[in-house]
């Protein structure tokens, strides 16, 4: 079981919360804020700040922090930290003097920095802005595993582990799961042959090989639907499974498609509503673990499916 990498989740979280857009919840960035506060998380920091990083100090409009949005004026004297998250992060700027530092000890120096008015985590690519304000907001947030939307293919989300809706071979096959096998490589499938299959209802886990955005796949086989109660079952258990494995092998999130609402012919709000009662029990039954779970939607109406289950009537 390997280490939590919290700074990796966090640009993974951030990369969802943009793709999600307005519909998106800051409840996943701050679970990974608030557990690399206390896990000592740490960041990339400049010797000194670029003057381009310096610049950003008013222009936070793509920040999505609404109270942020107005300021649009460089505020004479003040100015923000950049942190990065990673050395590719850094490159995307300009060359510069850097150090290695945790998230507490930043928090510190923002304590004797009168005109610093926080930090912009990513100047140049999914960023967010923590204001002294936000940082507050992070340390009082209580953390526990969240449930997100969006509409998008589950190959589009960052998470430490992809749910791949495969068949009981997991050699491959079409929908998702061939596409899954094609972006992953022939190296998915050699190491599915190693794994002798999968039952309906179980799930199986292998790397993501040539997947940038998720350290792990998981491979779940739904339930061919008949309209017998047994299918209630098996499709649960390939969430609650889903969800077993990835906490086994220390994700903190995990991205699902829709299981079985392909060719297995499932229909989409009967599906919903198991899948979610499935992960909302799965949460009762691990109420100290924070797992951030993303319900990838790659039709239109399976987001419909969602809404109708969570909207308040």
């Amino acid at each position: 079981m390997g280490q939590i990498n919290y700074t990796k989740e966090l640009e993974r979280a951030l990369e969802n919360w943009y793709f999600a857009k307005e519909e998106s919840s800051i409840a996943p960035v701050f679970n990974v804020l608030k557990l690399g506060l206390e896990n000592d998380m740490r960041f990339i920091v400049p010797v000194h700040t670029p003057q381009s990083a310096e610049d950003m100090s008013g222009s936070v409009q793509e920040m999505k922090f609404k109270e942020l949005e107005s300021s649009n004026s460089k505020m004479r004297g003040k100015y923000y930290i950049p942190l990065f998250t990673s050395p590719k992060e850094v490159d995307k700027g300009e060359e510069t003097a850097v150090v290695n530092c945790s998230l507490g000890e930043m928090i510190e120096v923002l304590g004797y920095r009168s005109n610093c008015l926080g930090f912009i985590i990513n100047p140049w690519g999914k960023k967010i802005v923590l204001t002294k304000e936000t940082i507050e907001a992070v340390e009082k947030h209580e953390q526990r595993s969240n449930i997100s939307f969006f509409n998008g293919s589950v190959l589009y989300a960052y998470a430490t582990a992809i749910v791949n809706a495969a068949n009981e071979t997991l050699l491959g096959g079409g929908g998702v799961d061939g596409a899954i096998h094609r972006a992953a490589g022939p190296m998915l499938l050699e190491a599915c042959k190693a794994l002798g299959g999968c039952e309906t209802g179980g799930a199986k886990a292998t790397g993501a090989y040539d997947l940038e955005n998720a350290d792990y796949i998981i491979h779940a086989v739904g339930p061919k639907y008949s309209g017998d109660e047994n299918d209630v079952k098996l499709l649960a258990a390939c969430y609650m499974n889903s969800l077993e494995l990835a906490w086994k092998n220390n994700c903190m999130s995990i991205a699902f498609p829709g299981i079985s609402t392909g060719v297995y012919g499932y229909p989409l709000d009967e599906a919903a509503k198991v899948s979610l009662a499935a992960v909302v029990h799965w949460f009762d039954l691990h109420p100290d673990v924070v797992m951030n779970v993303y319900f990838c939607c790659f039709r239109e109406e399976e987001l419909q499916a969602y809404k109708n289950l969570t909207q308040k009537k």
